[in-house]
């Protein structure tokens, strides 16, 4: 579990702090922070409510790393599989690699199923039922009706969202569009309920006013068939063509746009497009516009330098996503297989030591990089939070985000704070949605990971 104290990063990342913010009182008040949103998680759901029994599955599913990889692989191919046999041979095979760290019930499940038999077809109905229920627990929806119902019930536990549209490397022209058409069409089924909805300060507001209520993340790799950084121009003339009409139609209608960030070896070229477009005359002036930069890279505080000076030409401010990064392991084992220096920390506390300078440095400008930050990890949180009161910034200049369906009691620990969250809510088709977060918690089974982090260290 992860410390309050921090020590390792508290000694390393102190050394950067700016002159306005005091090491010893922002790590007093740090760890101060940090035991109360303790103190308050430990106060979290009981074994009545079901929320108590979904983390329990999650703490179960994700504390065995073979179990987890398991069951995680089952779920990624479970849409494409098409009889009640198949499940069951999948679902056997895949337990059978996890050998005794499997519960005896879910082997006992399986063995009483035998092949042509009325259980086989009960378990594998159960199977894609637990995995629709797991499914629901993280995707907002398939539709903009669904995607509604969500987000209200978000706003009415007085959390903000933004939505995050699910979807594989696009392989054809036809599926860059599609994607830049659900882009669009969610803005807009988004907006008209959400201008009615009955205005929820916390959320709706920052110490400048009225902010966008309809917030959509979006991957600049999906709007085109190859992402190529060697072909940089072109590619950016490919994306810029799909991305303008988006962002047209998030200003028509009071939306929040933001790029995430990818590999590694995607990055340049996303800073790149995103510095461009956003300095076209069209976009220039509109603030409603912010990107993401993850902490474990070693270059991260100088991105953070190179976006401030891009903002202070352009002349309006733009949002920064802090996060840790999720794609550590595809980043280590690429690397590594073909020969080439690791592009980040292979330590956990060398991230969170980033973060913790990032943080700052977003603190020291957020007039300029308005923050928010990216993180499940209880002293991340707790610095954060530290450093705007020391800074003397008002919850109401930064924000706090979280994923749907992880750490639901943490959200409501910062609420309960005053502090505005914004959980980033998966969009896309159940089952296949659920495959494509599978792939990318399997990609993630170090201490970096996003999703393991909330849970399996409880931070």
């Amino acid at each position: 579990m992860t410390t309050v104290s921090g020590s390792s990063v508290a000694s390393l990342s102190t050394s950067t702090i700016p002159g306005a913010l005091d090491a010893e009182a922002l790590e007093r008040r740090t760890r101060q922070i940090g035991r109360e949103l303790f103190e308050r998680i430990g106060r979290g759901p009981s074994p009545w409510h079901r929320a108590w029994w979904d983390d329990r599955l999650m703490t179960w599913s994700l504390n065995d790393p073979r179990v987890r990889v398991q069951l995680f692989r089952f779920i990624d191919v479970l849409p494409s599989l098409r009889s009640a046999d198949s499940v069951r041979r999948h679902l056997a095979e895949y337990l059978a690699e996890a050998g005794e760290h499997v519960p005896w019930w879910l082997k006992l499940a399986v063995a009483l199923a035998p092949a042509g038999s009325d259980r086989e077809t009960l378990l594998a109905w159960s199977a894609r039922s637990v995995a629709g229920v797991m499914a629901r627990k993280f995707i907002a929806g398939a539709t903009p009706d669904q995607a509604t119902r969500t987000v209200l019930d978000l706003r009415d536990k007085s959390l903000a969202f933004t939505a995050d549209l699910l979807g594989e490397a696009v392989i054809s022209d036809a599926e860059a569009d599609l994607y830049q058409q659900t882009c669009v069409d969610l803005i807009r089924g988004l907006a008209d309920p959400l201008k009615k909805a009955p205005e929820v300060p916390l959320i709706d507001r920052d110490q400048n006013g009225p902010i966008p209520r309809v917030n959509l993340s979006l991957k600049l790799s999906s709007l085109i068939t190859h992402f190529d950084p060697i072909h940089a121009e072109a590619t950016l003339m490919s994306v810029a063509g799909r991305l303008r009409p988006i962002l047209r139609t998030a200003r028509e209608l009071s939306a929040y746009v933001h790029v995430d960030m990818e590999q590694y070896s995607s990055r340049a070229l996303t800073y790149a497009i995103f510095r461009r477009i956003l300095a076209e005359p069209e976009f220039r002036d509109w603030p409603d516009v912010g990107i993401v930069v993850q902490a474990y890279q070693p270059q991260a505080e100088a991105e953070l330098r190179v976006l401030l000076e891009w903002v202070e030409s352009r002349g309006t401010p733009i949002t920064i996503r802090l996060v840790k990064g999720a794609y550590w392991d595809y980043e280590v084992l690429t690397a590594r297989r073909l020969g080439w220096p690791e592009p980040v920390f292979l330590q956990k506390w060398q991230s969170d030591a980033m973060f913790e300078r990032c943080t700052r440095y977003l603190i020291e400008h957020h007039e300029k990089l308005r923050p928010a930050f990216g993180s499940h990890n209880i002293r991340s949180l707790a610095h954060a939070i530290a450093a705007a009161e020391t800074a003397e910034i008002a919850p109401a200049g930064y924000e706090l985000q979280t994923l749907h369906g992880m750490g639901d009691v943490i959200q409501a620990a910062l609420v309960a704070r005053g502090h505005r969250v914004r959980v980033y809510t998966p969009y896309g088709a159940m089952l296949p949605g659920m495959a494509y977060l599978v792939r990318r918690l399997l990609e993630n089974t170090s201490n970096e990971s996003f999703l393991k982090a909330s849970f399996a260290e409880h931070a």
